[in-house]
């Protein structure tokens, strides 16, 4: 290894990665096939703000010029995973593992590959098996107390993140998986404080910033409902949160029914609970940010599309919910209408602000404004209906929000209405 790469080394390992960025192009200059140098390029970048793009530039050139070394496929992976590309990560890793089965970093790689994919099971056994080859590898520690985690197995997960912390009291992701199994918990303070203790060594923790907000939402007792139906939802992969929720959706029409046969008037308070079980994984931010602009300190911690998503998601929710309670205890049926359209327009209205794309912010503000409108003259022509009844023509008052809510939820899932990557 040429000495500019170890000097470019030590630079990245203290994190000046512009000096190390510099100083290996110069060397590329004299020595443009030197792979090692796009693989320490590739490192560089993929450790420094919105450059992820690059490092998977640089480690490609690597290939092209070294297609035979494990943990070049493996440097691959890792950053397809950062990409959120788990399945080309999964196939690079396994690549790697062909070409080195001996190389702790190819089963790490793959690791945080199927970590990606929800695959909690598959990723235990291959950072276990990192661990076998490398017992003090951090970032494989480090990444099987996220997969025990995430499998409601907490003491394990505990006792994983312990040793590491025992090993090395001063790092921040082990102190952040502290601070995640505490919230998991249900223990918020201790979660907080983990949490404060991770981003006091490195600020620039994401995953301990992202942390330290939810243990704030965490204070609302309706955001901690949530994350109990989170922590249990995630211990399923993709495909059978699907079909969970396919099976809610089936089992509901036959309380809807045996209720209606019951009691009709218990029908709009049944579809308010429905209605949050269904959207409250898009509701729950925006409430959840509501609360915390009433804490003068926690809301420090919102930027400002989270301080909008609150006054809007939020407050949307709240206002819809209030006139929905006030229709109901007096009787009045435009009102719980009424209530409904806001409550239906937090729903694309939550896709507007945190983690949304121009695009998004164009389409969903857009179909918020649709429920609005339609809402409203549905309503109006409910108000016409000489002999209406809020079981035989409410649904036909807000069938036009209620359509426009369910198309918001599809397309959502659609890449681009996604906030791009700033590594993109």
């Amino acid at each position: 290894m040429s000495s500019s790469i170890e000097r470019a080394q030590h630079l990245r390992e203290r994190h000046r990665h512009e000096e190390a960025v510099a100083l290996l192009h110069l060397h590329l200059a004299n020595e443009p096939d030197d792979a090692q140098a796009y693989v320490e390029l590739a490192f560089n970048h993929l450790e420094m703000p919105g450059q992820r793009a690059l490092a998977n530039d640089y480690i490609l050139k690597a290939l092209g010029i070294l297609p035979d070394l494990g943990h070049i496929h493996a440097l691959h992976a890792r950053i397809l995973s950062q990409l959120d590309r788990p399945k080309e990560a999964l196939a690079a890793a396994d690549r790697a593992i062909a070409l080195d089965p001996e190389n702790e970093f190819c089963w790490v790689s793959k690791g945080e590959a199927l970590l990606g994919m929800s695959e909690w099971k598959d990723a235990e056994k291959a950072l276990t098996h990192a661990l076998e080859l490398d017992p003090d590898d951090e970032t494989a520690s480090n990444l099987l107390a996220i997969a025990l985690r995430k499998q409601n197995r907490l003491d394990e997960s505990n006792d994983e993140t312990s040793r590491r912390l025992a090993r090395d009291p001063e790092n921040p992701i082990s102190l952040a998986n502290a601070g995640w199994s505490a919230l998991q918990s249900g223990k918020i303070e201790q979660a907080e404080n983990f949490f404060r203790d991770s981003l006091r060594i490195d600020p620039e923790c994401e995953y301990a910033r992202d942390g330290l907000k939810e243990s704030f939402r965490a204070r609302s007792g309706f955001y901690r409902l949530f994350l109990r139906w989170v922590f249990f939802m995630q211990r399923f992969n993709e495909k059978n949160q699907i079909f969970i929720m396919i099976g809610i959706v089936i089992g509901f029409r036959f309380v809807r029914n045996a209720v209606q046969a019951i009691n009709p008037a218990l029908l709009p308070p049944l579809f308010v609970l429905f209605y949050l079980f269904i959207f409250g994984t898009w509701l729950s931010s925006g409430i959840a940010n509501l609360m915390i602009l009433r804490d003068r300190s926690a809301r420090l911690s919102l930027d400002r599309s989270e301080k909008l998503d609150g006054m809007v998601v939020g407050g949307g929710f709240m206002i819809g919910l209030i006139l929905g309670l006030i229709g109901l205890a007096i009787g009045q049926e435009v009102l719980m209408l009424t209530g409904a359209m806001f409550m239906l327009a937090a729903i694309p209205s939550s896709m507007c602000f945190v983690d949304a794309s121009l695009k998004a912010r164009i389409v969903f503000g857009g179909a918020a404004i649709l429920i609005y409108l339609t809402g409203t003259i549905g309503i109006m022509g409910y108000t016409n209906i000489t002999d209406a009844t809020l079981v035989k023509h409410g649904a036909g008052a807000i069938i036009g929000p209620i359509l426009i809510t369910f198309v918001s939820t599809w397309v959502a899932m659609i890449p681009s209405m996604k906030k791009p990557d700033p590594a993109h």
